[in-house]
């Protein structure tokens, strides 16, 4: 069962208990990432999540953070998506108070000195290097930069080379300042939880600056009328990324999109993962996705291909995604169903991995589910509805694709798109 309080400051507090654990995971998400960046502070989100390791005045040093956090025995980073950053810490149950002290510490009350940022460019940088030269990862950013409409959508969250260089002490300060504030926090606890959590969550968090700002006015993308980005690389495989843009988090038929997914490409014994790698060999990875944000959201499929076998691939996949609008039987929906049931019961026992899904949903506008509640979403589910929702989402004239390879031109693949 997940229980929501709210502080006074306005700041919003989740909590799922879970009794037969030592373990506790507490997570802070701030309702920012890189939608709410211009192209002159592009990554900044990012950046600040890289410096509230660097030190506070109470932690001044990232050794002194490390230290403390590894004399818990814990497991702690952050991470920055499109809407939303987050912060967490998982420790014994002993430690709940602790965690908190430091999450508190390192969010809201980095030094942001100039020499650490001058410092911690050089590792975004080689970051973003690491991307580059990591096709199967950097297929999905490519993606993204065709797929929506708002062009701060579209971004990725890491930045440009010379964004990240141009970053300051004033810039991120200001940054923070905006959207570091209470109608845009969370803070999201699940596992073994002490009787005064609340209280303990109020001494920290209690204190954090009233207000919160909403997400930039959208930006109109230049790319969003292409259908095919090449990125030209001398590589032993082609990565593409191919789909279309789809349903935000609120669509009251996600659940069916879910299950179209897992029948297309969402395991080992999907249509997808049987036509490609099993009877042909062209790919080792292959699987379709969904992805939702407050008001976006993708349906997509990632494969690493053949070289020889990348057009074969292709053609397969979009024949796959048409024969998903009339040839699935009830046994592939109860299968998929079975197969969605038992993942979120496992996911379940992992308290941070709780922790993020309730946050995440809450911090969109779309009320986490518990289990039982998510379940019963998806058992609501009939085959019509999944036959629909391809007819809907699966659009041949409306699929892009994203391709990492040894290509010169993206002609070839543009043509199988409109064929």
């Amino acid at each position: 069962m997940i229980e929501r309080h709210t502080l006074k400051n306005g700041l919003r507090v989740m909590e799922q208990r879970q009794k037969n654990t030592f373990a506790c995971s507490v997570l802070v998400m701030v309702k920012t990432g890189s939608r709410n960046e211009t192209e002159q502070i592009h990554g900044i989100s990012h950046f600040l999540e890289h410096m509230s390791f660097k030190g506070t005045k109470k932690r001044p040093s990232f050794q002194v953070i490390t230290r403390e956090v590894d004399s818990l025995g814990a497991l702690h980073n952050a991470f920055t998506g499109k809407e939303y950053t987050g912060y967490y810490l998982k420790a014994d149950n002993e430690h709940f108070e602790q965690s908190l002290d430091i999450l508190s510490d390192i969010a809201f009350h980095s030094k942001l000195e100039e020499a650490e940022i001058s410092k911690e460019k050089g590792t975004i940088i080689e970051e973003i290097n690491m991307y580059e030269d990591d096709p199967s990862t950097l297929v999905y950013l490519l993606f993204d930069t065709l797929l929506y409409k708002n062009q701060l959508v579209a971004q990725d969250a890491l930045g440009r080379k010379e964004s990240v260089q141009a970053m300051s002490h004033d810039a991120m300060s200001a940054y923070r300042n905006r959207y570091y504030k209470s109608d845009n926090v969370i803070v999201s606890c699940v596992g073994n939880l002490p009787q005064n959590y609340l209280k303990l969550i109020n001494k920290y968090f209690g204190d954090i600056e009233v207000g919160g700002e909403k997400y930039l006015p959208a930006k109109e993308n230049e790319m969003y009328e292409r259908r095919v980005i090449l990125r030209e690389k001398d590589t032993e495989q082609s990565h593409i990324a191919l789909g279309i843009e789809s349903f935000d988090i609120y669509h009251k038929e996600r659940y069916a999109a879910d299950i179209l997914s897992v029948i297309l490409g969402g395991n080992a014994s999907s249509r997808l993962m049987t036509e490609i790698r099993e009877k042909r060999g062209l790919a080792y990875f292959v699987a379709s996705m969904v992805d939702r944000g407050s008001d976006n959201g993708a349906f997509l499929v990632k494969a690493d291909l053949n070289l020889k076998g990348t057009e074969e691939g292709i053609k397969i996949i979009l024949n796959e995604m048409q024969k998903m609008k009339q040839e699935i039987t009830e046994e592939d929906l109860k299968r998929a169903k079975d197969y969605i049931k038992g993942s979120l019961a496992l996911s379940e026992e992992n308290s941070l991995v709780v922790s993020e899904k309730n946050a995440l949903e809450d911090i969109l506008g779309a009320k986490a589910l518990s289990l039982s509640e998510r379940i019963k979403k998806y058992e609501a589910v009939n085959l019509s509805d999944v036959e629909k929702m391809a007819r809907e989402i699966l659009i041949p004239s409306k699929m892009k694709l994203a391709i990492i390879g040894p290509f010169k031109t993206p002609e070839k693949f543009a043509k199988i798109l409109e064929s």
